[in-house]
C-alpha cells in the first residue's frame, strides 16, 4: 500500500512549489496543465531528457483510452518497473475532473457527471494500491464552504455534486495537508501546510495526519519534510 497524500490549496498558495525539496531522481511529476514548475532551476530538474515530467499531452483521451486510464496506466508502470522512483506528484489532479468535463460539456444529462465521479475515484483508488514505499502526492486546489453567506471550512474542488456527497477525495486518504500562507504583521507571507484540523481566523481548516506524525500544525511547504516524516512514522 503506497503513502497517498492529498495536498489542497488555493492557486498561489506553494503546492508546486513544495516538489523542490525532492530528490528529482527519485521523483516523477505528472504534469496535467503543463505548467512550468515555480522554482529555480525546474526546468533542468524536471524535463523529458531526465524522463521525470510526463506533460499533458501523455494525459489526453486517445483512440484507445480516456486520459484517466493513461494516468493510471502510468501510475502501475512506475510501481512496478522503476523500484529507483519513490514519489510521485500528481500537480494539478484537480484538472483531470476539470479538463474531461469541457471535453464533454456539450452533453446533455447527468452521465457525464457520473462518468467523471468514477473516473476520479478509479485514479484515487489506483494510487492507493502501489507498492509500499511509494509516495503519491496529488495536488488539488480547494473552494470554500459557506453557511448562511459566511465560510465555514473548505473542501477539495471537483465538478458536480456525487464526488462530493458519496466519494469525497479527503475521506479516500490518510493524509491531507492544507496550502495556505500565514501573514505577519508587515503583510509578510511565510508558506507552509497545515498538519492538524483547526481553526485559523474562524474558518475549519480539513487538515489531518495520523497521531503523533507531525507535533507542528504548520510546517514549511517542503516535501522532502513530509517523506522523511512519513518513513519515520511508519517504519
Amino acid at each position: 500500500m503506497s503513502n497517498l497524500v492529498l495536498i489542497l490549496g488555493e492557486s498561489g498558495s506553494g503546492k508546486s512549489t513544495s516538489i523542490k525539496g525532492l530528490d528529482p531522481k527519485e521523483t516523477i511529476v505528472f504534469n496535467i496543465l503543463g505548467k512550468r514548475l515555480p522554482f529555480k532551476s525546474s526546468n533542468s530538474l524536471y524535463n523529458t531528457e531526465n524522463k521525470n515530467l510526463i506533460g499533458k499531452d501523455k494525459f489526453e483521451d486517445t483512440v484507445e483510452k480516456k486520459a484517466h486510464e493513461n494516468i493510471i496506466d502510468r501510475i502501475h508502470v512506475v510501481s512496478e518497473k522503476m523500484p529507483n522512483i519513490k514519489n510521485i506528484v500528481i500537480d494539478d489532479a484537480t484538472y483531470i475532473m476539470r479538463r474531461e468535463f469541457f471535453s464533454h460539456v456539450n452533453e446533455k444529462g447527468y452521465d457525464k457527471y457520473n462518468n467523471l465521479a468514477d473516473h476520479f475515484r478509479k485514479v484515487i483508488d489506483a494510487c492507493a494500491i502501489q507498492r509500499d514505499d511509494l509516495n503519491i502526492f496529488m495536488l488539488m486546489h480547494m473552494e470554500t464552504v459557506e453557511s448562511d453567506g459566511s465560510i465555514i471550512t473548505y473542501k477539495s474542488s471537483s465538478v458536480g455534486k456525487l464526488l462530493d456527497k458519496l466519494y469525497k477525495p479527503e475521506e479516500n486518504t490518510a493524509i491531507t495537508l492544507v496550502a495556505m500562507p500565514k501573514f505577519d504583521d508587515k503583510g509578510a507571507a511565510s508558506y507552509g501546510f497545515y498538519t492538524h484540523r483547526c481553526i485559523v481566523n474562524g474558518i475549519e481548516i480539513p487538515a489531518k495526519t495520523p497521531a503523533e506524525m507531525f507535533s507542528e500544525d504548520f510546517i514549511p511547504n517542503d516535501l522532502a519534510l513530509v517523506v522523511k516524516a512519513m518513513n519515520e512514522y511508519y517504519n
